[in-house]
């Protein structure tokens, strides 16, 4: 697991948007929406829901960011 994907996802997660985390890394929306994509591969299930330009995290994705 590529752990620069957990920070795009914990940015997108405080931010509630992809464009706000791309603007804060400086990269592009579609580089973060690319990570976000290869993480919930990786973990079998969607980590975010998108609505429109505003993001928030499914159960799954809290339960990932979930300190232990």
């Amino acid at each position: 697991m590529e752990t620069s994907f957990l920070q795009t996802l914990v940015l997108v997660a405080e931010m509630g948007s992809m464009a706000a985390a791309a603007r804060r890394l400086n990269i592009t929306p579609a580089a973060v929406a690319q990570q976000i994509r290869a993480l919930e591969r990786e973990m079998g299930t969607p980590l975010v829901t998108r609505a429109g330009r505003t993001v928030s995290l499914t159960e799954s994705g809290a339960r990932l960011l979930e300190p232990t």
